[in-house]
């Protein structure tokens, strides 16, 4: 009798195995049959769901995204109550960075794609979504501070964008350089300075 295949956990098995050759090799080394074999599977396994590499690490872009986007809406219910909405900003800030395994992973993989979409107009969608997503969250967080007016908000999303831009990269290419507790301080003293601003009501 043919064994039945769990399509949504096969898919998991495959890109835990692009996160694992991506964080050892680069996003180059992370082919198909590099794939195949980091997941223990038959290459047309991983050819029934991703065709070609771009295809893979469009996939890849897409998991990262979602992960992330579940954590964060479990901060982000949160933050619509009355609580300590600066530690729930900066818990929701943190989700990018990579602070514990999972999201050292995940931010690895993050900046391997969006390194790759400056050339490769292939994965510069998904290298424009991440992007987008970082400062959309950054848009969010200076709403919820209620930084004001407009053209200042703006100016400060843009800015806590690329701080959290900044401490990614540097928390991936230099993790013992900036431990996880000194890259959260570093986040949470800029909100704190923002909430106390003039600009903040």
């Amino acid at each position: 009798m043919p064994r039945v295949v769990d399509p949504a956990a096969r898919r998991q098995r495959i890109f835990e195995a692009v996160f694992d050759v991506v964080l050892e090799f680069g996003i180059e080394q992370a082919t198909l049959r590099a794939v195949a074999d980091a997941a223990d599977l038959a290459i047309g396994s991983v050819r029934h769901y991703f065709s070609t590499h771009d295809d893979l690490m469009r996939g890849a872009a897409d998991e990262v995204i979602a992960r992330i986007t579940k954590r964060l809406q479990a901060h982000r219910d949160r933050l619509d109550d009355a609580g300590d909405r600066l530690e729930i900003a900066t818990e929701m800030l943190c989700e990018l960075l990579p602070l514990h395994a999972n999201t050292f992973r995940e931010v690895a993989v993050w900046l391997e794609i969006v390194t790759a979409g400056r050339t490769n107009p292939v994965l510069r969608e998904s290298a424009d979504r991440l992007f987008s997503g970082s400062r959309a969250l950054a848009e969010l967080v200076i709403a919820s501070l209620q930084v004001r007016p407009p053209d200042v908000a703006a100016l400060e999303a843009e800015r806590l964008a690329a701080l959290i831009d900044g401490l990614a990269l540097r928390g991936t290419l230099h993790p013992s350089g900036i431990p996880a507790s000194t890259a959260k301080e570093i986040v949470r003293r800029h909100l704190r300075q923002l909430r106390q601003s003039p600009h903040a009501n």
